[in-house]
């Protein structure tokens, strides 16, 4: 990559750092990545506010942002904005199927610039789609007018491969920042088989299925010795917390809130189980993250999961919705049948010896670092999607 001649980037999302998701910190490694290797970087964002220790990494241009249909009277506002900045820079990329990438790929064919488009689930999976016709459409045009699109899980290609050629696709997972994410000393599961430590590091929303796990705590009953960390914020804290203190859980399960990146290692690096019980699901980069940090990851089958996951290996896979497949629409409770396959996989974790779960957690270890890690990510962006696209036309 050293002979590689820097390029102008724009990097588009509707919400960016402080404001945190997978979307998110893909956005701000790849920009770190790409401005380590000497590449000019400057982000586009809907998101206004700044937390109080929050410093940007390149130049972020945060424009105040309405979503859905109260977007659609700034259109001509933000064509504008793009078809100013766009000309400045070799390549625009923004990301979701959404209303920015909508506008984005109108003012890219108006300037002639080249605009991918990068998909992370929502706005794109079909439940997350559903029939709201502003969706429907974003979808559409976004898609359609990209000059790439890169899928960041097999489902997602295949559903953009309904609206464009298969050569106009290109499979790109999300990262991890290994040297951030790496456990500071070696991992012991020795005490599992007396308390197990789980944590759940998700935003708090229906389809991360937080909700499941507290479920699932509640019928095992005394079959599980273990405690719960929840980790992150959302929606669904305050029904949550309700829940944990009527079933009279308030000894077991404890609730974090928001954690930054530097905050979440010594919770991890103290768990011995990560609990992702999504109903919907790209690369998740909150599990590859507890993977990289030695965690024995425990996930549904739902999304991504099964692509990067091999149960018994370097995890396990609770099959408990339909393989491969992601549903927005989470249901606020599961069936008892899947709730017991929950607590079979765990009750069958904590009765596995420390040492194969040592040997577990080292194999998923090395598959991140080998397959996920963002200078391998972003290498397969610049030399994949973005130099050809300088030297077109």
């Amino acid at each position: 990559m050293k002979n590689i001649r820097p390029l102008r980037l724009l990097l588009i999302l509707e919400t960016y750092l402080p404001d945190i998701g997978g979307a998110e910190f893909h956005l701000h490694y790849l920009a770190q990545q790409m401005l380590a290797q000497g590449h000019e970087v400057e982000i586009v964002t809907g998101q206004t506010e700044l937390g109080p220790t929050h410093q940007d990494i390149c130049p972020v241009h945060r424009y105040p942002h309405a979503v859905g249909r109260r977007a659609l009277p700034y259109t001509l506002l933000w064509l504008f904005r793009f078809l100013l900045l766009f000309r400045r820079f070799d390549v625009i990329h923004a990301h979701h199927s959404s209303f920015l990438a909508t506008v984005a790929v109108i003012a890219g064919r108006l300037t002639g610039r080249p605009v991918v488009v990068s998909l992370h689930g929502l706005g794109t999976h079909d439940s997350a789609v559903g029939r709201c016709p502003i969706r429907r459409l974003y979808r559409y045009l976004s898609l359609r007018g990209a000059t790439r699109i890169i899928a960041t899980s097999k489902e997602l290609q295949a559903v953009a491969r309904r609206f464009v050629p298969a050569e106009r696709i290109v499979f790109i997972t999300n990262g991890v920042d290994i040297t951030r994410f790496a456990p500071r000393s070696a991992r012991s599961f020795e005490q599992i088989g007396t308390v197990m430590r789980l944590v759940a590091l998700r935003r708090l929303t229906l389809s991360r299925g937080v909700h499941f796990a507290i479920q699932a705590l509640v019928a095992a009953g005394e079959r599980l010795a273990c405690t719960l960390r929840i980790v992150g914020d959302g929606p669904l804290r305050a029904q949550l917390e309700g829940a944990v203190r009527d079933q009279g859980l308030g000894d077991r399960v404890h609730f974090d809130g928001f954690l930054s990146h530097d905050q979440v290692l010594p919770v991890l690096e103290v768990c011995d189980v990560a609990l992702f019980l999504s109903t919907a699901e790209s690369t998740s980069l909150a599990a590859l993250e507890c993977m990289a940090m030695g965690c024995v990851v425990v996930c549904s089958n739902a999304g991504a999961f099964p692509y990067f996951i091999e149960s018994g290996v370097t995890g396990f896979i609770v099959d408990i919705f339909e393989e491969g497949v992601s549903h927005y629409d989470a249901p606020e409770r599961l069936e008892p049948a899947q709730i017991d396959r929950i607590i079979e996989t765990l009750v069958k974790i904590q009765n596995t010896p420390p040492s194969e779960l040592a040997a577990i957690s080292h194999q998923a270890r090395q598959m991140v670092r080998e397959r996920f890690d963002w200078a391998v990510i972003a290498e397969k962006t610049l030399i994949e999607v973005y130099q050809p696209l300088r030297k077109s036309p």
